[in-house]
């Protein structure tokens, strides 16, 4: 869908946009696509995000999924969470405009301010929401994934550590089992011997007719 919206481009841009080759569309459709443009914007690298989260709670877990099959759910209600209310903000508030190369949530069209021959006739100062929309997919990006591949990381390391520590435990338990069985094995033989010997002495007592 993100390739969609890049192919068509300057085309849903308004008629008459200027310095914009091809724009062939109205405000509408400049509007869908900027729409669809910021919520794939913030989508896309949630869903990657995700799966770093859910790498990191699976290996957690030990890959039992019913332990952690619940989050699927939640994880696309939290795109829809995130993405939407973005998309829809700028849509109202006609922050949707032409930026360089597709419709985006420019606030004022883009040069308006400085080129006459740009109507400053939509939007208007959403540059702090814009802010903040540009430190979101910033965290999306480039916070969570690598704080989640950290824990994954511990989480691998932490699960060789348990699984050495129980691997010496059996060497040891296995050590001292044969040490319990050689001194069984001293003990039966040194029982036998002492029986045999006092049998023969017995034998050797018998008279002899």
């Amino acid at each position: 869908v993100h390739a969609v919206v890049d192919l068509v481009g300057t085309w849903a841009m308004p008629v008459g946009t200027p310095y914009r080759i091809g724009a062939s569309g109205n405000q509408a459709t400049c509007t869908v696509q900027g729409f669809v443009s910021i919520f794939l914007r913030l989508a896309v690298p949630y869903y990657y995000a995700s799966l770093s989260i859910h790498s990191y709670i699976a290996v957690r877990n030990g890959f039992q999924e019913e332990k952690y099959r619940h989050i699927e759910k939640w994880i696309h209600l939290g795109v829809i969470w995130i993405s939407l209310p973005a998309s829809i903000f700028f849509a109202v508030k006609g922050g949707i405009n032409p930026g360089i190369s597709v419709c985006a949530e420019v606030g004022l069209p883009l040069g308006c301010l400085s080129d006459p021959n740009i109507p400053c006739e939509r939007g208007g100062d959403i540059a702090k929401v814009r802010l903040v929309y540009f430190w979101v997919v910033l965290t999306i990006i480039f916070g969570i994934p690598p704080t989640a591949l950290i824990l994954l990381r511990r989480s691998i390391n932490n699960a060789n550590r348990n699984k050495k520590r129980s691997v010496g435990k059996k060497k040891i338990i296995e050590s001292y089992r044969k040490k319990f069985c050689k001194i069984s094995l001293l003990k039966r033989a040194c029982t036998c011997s002492f029986s045999g010997a006092h049998t023969s002495w017995h034998v050797l007592q018998l008279p002899l007719h």
